[in-house]
């Protein structure tokens, strides 16, 4: 006599998540641009730690413009609001200060840049160092390696040799062969870790995992070394489910510290 019972099917298991696809910074021709752009990098300075400093300064601003107000040809020339008011000479000093600030901060950051903008379709790469025009184009074939830290101050090293690995590797190629691109600040955010993502997948080289999952890892893996060495000061074992689970080590390096302290008899 057979079963007639049906048997229990296999749950089906849920595709494995694809890291998302970059979304990288691009210009107005839809060239990529590997690395962050001049205002990216411009845009929290001059927002939020600039005008702090032009606080701070105000006052001596502020005097210095009370002082240039005292000129007979300026002080004619000046609004009656702005010689009745210190308020209002306090505000317009901040304001200028500010802006001082933000055009000597931008100066640099646009003489010294150093990006890599990818043409997709195209199939092309090119350099660009500082205002100037950027360099001929390269296939995209032509590169080699595409490295780089999520760090913020992490630079990025792309390789390029004519025909690309297959052709480095035939040739023996070592790294004083290859052609060197630097990218500074590739980890500045989401946007600039994108654009090495995109040249890797162009490239077709294994792309990076998006920045915000390096950097939870790098940070799984700080907190976890500063774990590892408390325990190994307090003579405690380390287990390596401590680097996930924060609250199971607190709660054992607590118990070891009473125990070194004689407030708890040991185990």
């Amino acid at each position: 006599m057979t079963d007639d019972k049906p048997q229990p099917q296999p749950e089906p298991q849920p595709p494995s998540a694809s890291p998302p696809a970059p979304q990288p910074r691009r210009t107005r021709r839809g060239e990529i641009l590997v690395g962050p752009s001049v205002l990216s990098r411009w845009g929290p300075l001059a927002g939020i730690g600039l005008p702090i400093i032009s606080l701070i300064l105000a006052p001596l601003g502020t005097a210095g413009l009370q002082q240039l107000l005292l000129i007979d040809g300026i002080r004619t020339l000046a609004p009656s609001w702005l010689l009745a008011s210190t308020w209002a000479q306090g505000v317009l000093a901040y304001l200028a200060l500010w802006a001082l600030l933000a055009g000597w901060a931008l100066v640099p950051m646009a003489l010294t840049r150093r990006i890599v903008l990818l043409d997709p379709a195209e199939g092309t790469v090119r350099r660009r160092r500082g205002p100037g025009r950027p360099s001929p184009a390269r296939p995209v074939a032509d590169v080699v390696w595409a490295v780089g830290d999520a760090d913020r101050d992490a630079s990025a090293l792309i390789g390029l040799y004519p025909g690309g690995p297959d052709a480095a590797a035939a040739a023996h190629a070592d790294a004083e062969d290859v052609e060197q691109w630097g990218v500074g600040h590739i980890g500045w955010d989401d946007a600039a870790f994108d654009g090495l993502r995109a040249l890797q997948d162009a490239a077709g080289l294994a792309p990076a995992p998006p920045r915000p999952v390096l950097v939870a890892r790098e940070r799984r893996e700080r907190h976890a070394a500063a774990n590892r060495e408390l325990a190994r000061r307090v003579g405690m074992p380390w287990r390596e489910e401590y680097a996930d689970d924060r609250a199971a080590f607190q709660r054992d390096f607590d118990r070891a510290r009473r125990v070194l302290g004689g407030r708890e008899p040991g185990r």
